[in-house]
């Protein structure tokens, strides 16, 4: 229950969305705007010199990572360090999204990407309560 208040006391966290195509990146601009602060980018470099440095939670496409390589979530758990990471990849079973859960995502949100998915992967990353028996696309990463 107390991931339930923390949840419901925080008003419209950030969310930081890094998408090189214009479509994917509109897509989860759109479908997470009523709940969350949103603010989308094209590449790591706009998002890195964003004003706002304290994003609740950063998604970022899969191209970034295969572009950049895998040292781009290293990078985003420096600038923003308290940030949870979601990889937005067309399968979960790709194998950078896979290596990029072992870097430290904090889970994957795959095709079909749908408004429920997305808002119930952020939900849940941000410490919500997760509802047994609900379908959800978030790959739940457990650190030891």
């Amino acid at each position: 229950m107390q991931h339930t208040e923390v949840y419901a006391r925080t008003a419209r966290p950030a969310v930081f969305l890094i998408e090189p195509e214009q479509v994917v990146r509109s897509a989860l601009e759109y479908i997470l705007r009523e709940r969350y602060g949103t603010h989308a980018f094209a590449s790591m470099d706009e998002a890195v010199a964003s004003p706002m440095k304290a994003p609740a939670v950063v998604l970022i496409g899969i191209a970034i990572l295969r572009d950049r390589g895998e040292e781009v979530l290293a990078e985003l758990s420096t600038v923003f360090a308290t940030t949870k990471i979601l990889l937005v990849a067309e399968r979960i079973c790709d194998p950078v999204a896979q290596a990029g859960l072992k870097q430290g995502a904090h889970g994957v949100i795959s095709n079909p990407i749908s408004f429920d998915s997305v808002c119930d992967a952020v939900r849940v990353v941000l410490g919500a309560p997760d509802f047994p028996g609900a379908p959800s696309r978030l790959v739940r990463v457990a650190f030891g």
